[in-house]
């Protein structure tokens, strides 16, 4: 049987970190809204949906010149810092703080970490040979089988209202859902891609592997980042983040339009070994008389398609021209800064849908009434 028609004057498309905190933000703003997506946080693990896949650590790649994202980024570590302003909640919910090392080979970009909690340059006696730079500093990891139902739960709790539904053809045909919806808000990703009236091509994946290691006597986070430093997400990335339940997230790759879906057993045993590299206490268990293969510690090998923009964030607004015309705003092309971002952009879409619907309200405005303005 079909669904009753939703009334909400406004649409989320997409169910991901990005399109949950965008519609839980309009909600704060009290407007009433219908989120629709194919995937949900509950539904099985798959690559299109990179939320469930990513490693989940606040570190931000932005350049020193890209205000914008530094700012959608302090925004993001604010809301989550308070969050986890408490031990056991910010637990029951996913996030932890931990000490953050950061190795780097080459060029180093400050800015951002310089104003993190417990900042400090190491010295070079304390850091490995074969980097240039080591900085330490407090910072947080989000566990997302955790934090994505809580996001759920608040979006209910504020009155907003889920359907699942087809994977669009076109994004105005999310209209069907609540023929009332005054904005469609685009928070597909990698469905940028294949929407007609969007057709982003320059939205691409970026292949993501990572290992899932169950090791709850790792409580410190380790990245050693090889080129590509003058900001944004290349070169080489090593990492290990532990998270609250005790698993340990160790990665990475990035591997440009590669839609493999599969991990590649090369890529696990590549990424095993450079974990242990910057992590020797991975293979330390407490109970253990000596150093144990990592491989008897794995629990998952997971893979994930960053939704990667070549512009960077599209954060902007949008009228679809046709018959009737469509109030768009777009919120997509994060890559593998979502789970950084995600509070700061929600903040800002909710802030442009604000300003599009009093434009809109205006030029509903009787012409009698206009003139008197």
């Amino acid at each position: 049987m079909d669904e009753p028609e939703s009334n909400a004057h406004i649409v989320v498309v997409g169910a991901g970190c990005i399109g949950l905190t965008t519609a839980i933000e309009l909600l704060k703003r009290s407007y009433s809204v219908l989120l629709v997506a194919d995937r949900f946080p509950q539904d099985d693990l798959v690559a299109d949906y990179a939320s469930t896949a990513a490693g989940a650590h606040h570190l931000s790649f932005a350049d020193d010149r890209d205000w914008r994202q530094r700012y959608f980024d302090q925004r993001t570590f604010d809301r989550l810092w308070e969050e986890s302003r408490h031990a056991d909640e910010g637990a029951r919910i996913g996030l932890m703080r931990l000490t953050q090392t950061e190795l780097y080979r080459g060029d180093l970009h400050l800015r951002f970490m310089e104003g993190l909690p417990d900042f400090r340059i190491l010295d070079p006696c304390q850091r490995p040979s074969d980097v240039d730079h080591a900085v330490s500093f407090t910072s947080l990891t989000i566990e997302p089988a955790r934090y994505l139902p809580y996001l759920v739960k608040t979006f209910t709790n504020l009155g907003g209202t889920f359907r699942r539904i087809e994977p669009l053809r076109k994004l105005a045909d999310a209209k069907q859902h609540a023929t009332s919806a005054k904005i469609i808000v685009n928070c597909t990703g990698l469905g940028a891609r294949h929407l007609e009236d969007v057709r982003d091509l320059t939205t691409r994946p970026v292949r993501g592997q990572v290992v899932l290691l169950d090791a709850p006597w790792v409580k410190t986070g380790h990245t050693r980042q090889i080129g590509s430093l003058s900001g944004g997400e290349g070169g080489e990335r090593t990492y290990v983040i532990p998270r609250a339940s005790g698993e340990v997230i160790v990665g990475g790759t990035r591997d440009v339009d590669d839609w493999e879906r599969q991990p590649r057993p090369e890529t696990t045993n590549d990424i095993l070994r450079r974990a242990l590299e910057i992590c020797p206490d991975l293979a330390m268990p407490p109970s253990a008389r000596g150093p144990v293969d990592l491989r008897t510690l794995v629990k998952a090998e997971v893979v994930g398609f960053r939704p990667t923009r070549d512009e960077g964030i599209r954060l902007e607004p949008e009228t679809l021209s046709g018959p009737d015309p469509l109030s768009i705003v777009h919120n997509y092309g994060h890559g593998g800064y979502g789970w950084q971002s995600m509070w700061g952009c929600a903040e800002e879409a909710a802030k442009i849908i604000g300003e599009e619907l009093r434009k809109r309200e205006l030029a509903e405005l009787p012409s009698s009434f206009k003139a008197k303005l």
